[in-house]
């Protein structure tokens, strides 16, 4: 049976027509959204800016909105000049997730690394990193239910960072700056009640932070084509009375509701400029800054990594607090980010796109895994099929990719 195309084009065609009616409403929340941070723009206003976050978080009143660093919110901020020489380090991280009906209950974490010198005219250093966890321990999910993927893939997370901060560590001595380049988020998300070993994958994840720190490594999370909201909720806040904070009244971003932080930006960063540094005001955050001081805690501004002439193309870079504090790194670390975006036709990071291609499992290696797994199960004389059910999928749909690349 394959996918009836003819049934599915009224519905694109009013797909179409609710987007194009969307587009017009959001122009004019993007123009309230830029009126609002006119109004504010001052660097007189920071202290009253800052204070109506406080109160905010006084009440209780469910306050998940951005707080500006030190940085008036409206202005923006050129890169520096692009250093002559410096060392980048990329990870990301692939997974074979858990198949109940394959040969043996496993998955496999495999990480890449690329270390580039910059300006040096050195070939980069590439590193692959597999890990295979088959133990009863790793199989096991909250209450001793079977393992989720998102069990994996927050074990992954915290692998990834730790090998940055590894392989960080042992370019301490090479070049600076010292980029630290990761594709996710720095929020340590997906580390929930559901996984079992949370608060041993949260202290491995501070401790690589914090040689990350010891060696004042720039560390940077880069989210391509973000669509958070921290930022809007800010002027969302600005745009009620004072008197009228409560979570009721923050529970959306009332006149703002729908708007993305990017589609303001879009219309004030020229190429290369990054926005204001930010906090994000969250629990998660607030965590990280008990867990590991003031300068674990995470700060974030906005990028437009697009060539003169061609439309914005927003992406979101965190940073840690010892970061954030020093305005020099940050330039020098968004110069080489924007230099990163220019080495492919995607106006996307080589080292992170490399880092990606040796990350990812093929197909083809995922199959020769699971031979050379059959083949040592059989010596040891354990059985090693696939379930009926597999068997029969394959019969019928030919053998699909049983792994998942972020």
């Amino acid at each position: 049976m394959t996918l009836e195309f003819h049934k599915l084009t009224q519905q694109v065609e009013r797909m179409g027509e609710i987007l194009a009616s969307l587009e017009k409403e959001i122009g004019d929340k993007t123009e309230l959204a830029l009126k609002i941070l006119a109004a504010y723009a001052d660097r007189a206003y920071l202290p009253l800016v800052h204070q109506r976050v406080q109160d905010a978080v006084d009440k209780d009143a469910g306050y998940r909105g951005a707080r500006p660093l030190d940085e008036p919110i409206m202005d923006t901020y050129p890169p520096a000049p692009l250093p002559d020489s410096a060392t980048i380090v990329a990870t990301d991280g692939s997974q074979i997730p858990p198949d109940a009906h394959g040969i043996a209950l496993y998955y496999l974490i495999n990480i890449g690394t690329i270390v580039i010198h910059h300006g040096s005219g050195e070939a980069p250093e590439i590193i692959s990193e597999p890990v295979l966890f088959y133990e009863r321990k790793d199989m096991q999910g909250e209450e001793h239910g079977p393992i989720s993927a998102g069990v994996v893939a927050a074990r992954r997370t915290v692998l990834e960072m730790a090998a940055l901060a590894e392989h960080s560590w042992r370019q301490r001595g090479q070049a600076r700056p010292l980029l630290a380049l990761q594709d996710n988020p720095l929020l340590l998300i997906g580390l929930g009640s559901e996984v079992p070993d949370r608060e041993g994958l949260r202290d491995l994840y501070f401790d690589a932070m914090t040689r990350l720190l010891e060696i004042r490594a720039g560390l940077a999370g880069y989210t391509d084509r973000p669509r958070s909201t921290f930022v809007v909720g800010l002027l969302h806040l600005l745009d009620i009375e004072a008197a009228d904070v409560s979570r009721a009244t923050l529970a959306n971003n009332g006149r703002l509701e729908g708007l993305l932080d990017a589609q303001v930006f879009r219309s004030l960063l020229g190429p290369a400029e990054r926005s204001a540094l930010f906090v994000q005001m969250s629990p998660l955050n607030k965590e990280f800054r008990n867990k590991g001081g003031e300068t674990h805690e995470i700060a974030f501004f906005y990028l437009n990594v697009a060539v003169p002439h061609e439309p914005p193309r927003l992406a979101r870079v965190e940073v840690p607090m010892w970061v954030a504090q020093d305005k020099s790194l940050v330039a020098e670390m968004q110069a080489l980010i924007y230099h990163q975006c220019g080495q492919l036709t995607a106006r996307y990071p080589y080292a992170l796109t490399r880092a990606h291609e040796l990350a990812v499992v093929k197909h083809e290696e995922s199959r020769q895994l699971d031979m050379m797994i059959r083949v040592t199960l059989t010596r040891y004389g354990l059985e090693a099929e696939e379930s009926q059910k597999q068997v029969s999928k394959d019969a019928v749909g030919g053998r699909r990719a049983r792994f998942e690349v972020r």
